[in-house]
């Protein structure tokens, strides 16, 4: 098992208040006939035109550097869907995985249903030195929708929807790189994901568009501990908030990174311990001492090395 894990974050901007807002004339006609708001289904061309290029900007900054990452995170919704099979090209061609937020899309069966999804791309390659030929894309879903995506899907285009959640949950394991979850935004607040998550995972990541930051941030702090793995949390630079903290003992290096300021697009590479947190995993905290086998994290949560000992 690897020392660390290489993450990167890419932060591009999108204002949810306005991207995807309608035509003035469209709104007025829609709230006359009293349908409610329209909003569109996803954003605007101009803004989309410049997240991906602010995405690609990222990506060609982390991939010729010395300090490539082994996953790159984009946020919930900003992915364009035209350009998703660019991104598995990008992906498949530097042996990187890229965890990414697509823009809303319908439910090919029922129109009126609108999904939240991102997607993992992995190179068949992915961490060794080979160049990958191949690669498998999985999409996952969001299953907890927040009252402003509901109140949105009042009015698509014109016509009443409705939020299509997927209850998929997903632990991808990795003898080199540790086992790791991945959630979308206030599935953050799911107390069952969690409880399957607790001893599988070394890693949880989070791509989210979200502005209540404070509370984001807290429960970054709480999941370290309650899962006892790392969690990184990828926000849009619309508000910052994205947050990578991992369970240590020194409060001066539990939180690796953590970004404040609105509008700026921002990317970041971090370093995620791998090896030293299986071995805490591992340590029975109530019969062992921690210095003397030099573990740097805090002490598991009750019950935790019952389970893992298991």
């Amino acid at each position: 098992m690897r020392n660390y894990l290489k993450i990167g974050m890419i932060q591009p901007v999108i204002d949810p208040d306005l991207c995807w807002n309608e035509e003035p004339a469209f709104v007025a006609t829609e709230m006359l006939a009293g349908k409610g708001t329209p909003y569109k289904l996803n954003i605007d061309k101009l803004t989309a035109e410049r997240v991906w290029q602010e995405i690609t900007d990222g990506l060609r900054t982390m991939i010729k550097s010395d300090n490539c990452p082994e996953i790159i995170l984009i946020p919930e919704l900003h992915l364009p869907p035209s350009k998703v099979s660019d991104l598995k090209k990008i992906s498949k061609r530097h042996n990187v995985m890229i965890i990414a937020g697509i823009d809303f899309m319908r439910n090919p069966v029922h129109p009126t249903k609108i999904r939240n999804r991102g997607i993992i791309i992995v190179p068949n390659n992915w961490g060794m030195a080979n160049l990958s030929t191949q690669y498998t894309a999985l999409y996952f879903g969001k299953t907890y929708f927040t009252y402003m995506e509901r109140a949105m899907f009042g009015n698509i285009e014109g016509t009443k929807c409705y939020e299509d959640p997927e209850q998929n949950m997903y632990v991808f394991e990795s003898t080199e790189f540790g086992n790791f979850g991945i959630m979308i935004c206030s599935d953050i607040f799911d107390i069952e994901r969690m409880m399957l998550y607790q001893t599988r995972i070394h890693h949880l990541f989070i791509i989210s568009l979200n502005k209540d930051l404070n509370t984001y941030f807290a429960m970054g702090e709480t999941l370290t501990r309650l899962l006892y793995c790392n969690v990184v949390i990828c926000n849009t630079g619309q508000y910052g908030g994205s947050l990578a903290i991992s369970p240590l003992e020194d409060t001066n290096e539990r939180t690796i990174y953590k970004y404040h300021g609105q509008r700026m697009f921002n990317t970041q590479v971090v370093n995620l311990p791998v090896s030293s947190l299986e071995a805490a995993h591992r340590f029975d905290f109530a019969n062992q001492n921690k210095k003397a086998h030099n573990i740097k994290f805090k002490a598991s949560p009750p019950g935790f090395f019952d389970k893992i000992s298991k």
